[in-house]
């Protein structure tokens, strides 16, 4: 099946469900005139009954989705690694031309003048980590880098008219 196919009976299947709202609603209208407080109750039970689901809902959702966060492990996080400063400056990264793969990496990431961003691309070009640049303050990026390669460092943050070609490729190999 399609996705045009397949997202025309979700929009049916919407559309349906909405038109029944609208029925039941236009059908209530036609029943006698109900107390205001007899209405007041049972709106604020339908009221608590929709938080309650909606809470729910919320919160199976921020569970289900706890695996698929890009944070790493509590273990991987005590395994020791190799510290590499890194220095941001207008239009330059100062930092090694060659690291080890299968090596935890620990960027310490500060620029001397500016706000920079550092992103690191794989050899494909797709941006795999990322942390800000500022002035008098050191961030810290870990990175295990699993295939070796040419990759490249790349300033994410306006920083000036040099912006553009602010970038440093390094290579990533042996141990």
């Amino acid at each position: 099946m399609s996705v045009a196919v397949k997202l025309l009976i979700t929009f049916l299947v919407f559309a349906g469900v909405a038109i029944a709202i609208f029925i039941v609603i236009a059908v209530s209208t036609k029943l006698p005139p109900r107390d205001q407080h007899e209405v007041q109750r049972r709106g604020y039970a339908i009221r608590g009954w929709w938080f309650m689901g909606l809470c729910l809902f919320v919160i199976a959702a921020f569970a289900a989705s706890i695996p698929f966060y890009p944070y790493m492990s509590a273990t991987a996080a005590l395994a020791p690694a190799r510290k590499v400063p890194v220095i941001a400056e207008q239009y330059a990264f100062i930092m090694p031309s060659h690291l080890p793969v299968n090596t935890p990496i620990i960027f310490e990431v500060t620029s001397r003048d500016v706000n920079h961003d550092f992103g690191i691309y794989n050899p494909q070009g797709h941006l795999m980590a990322q942390v800000q640049a500022m002035p008098d303050y050191t961030n810290y990026l870990r990175v295990v880098f699993q295939e070796p390669g040419q990759y490249s460092a790349r300033c994410l943050e306006y920083c000036g008219i040099g912006h553009a070609i602010m970038a440093k490729t390094f290579t990533v190999g042996g141990k």
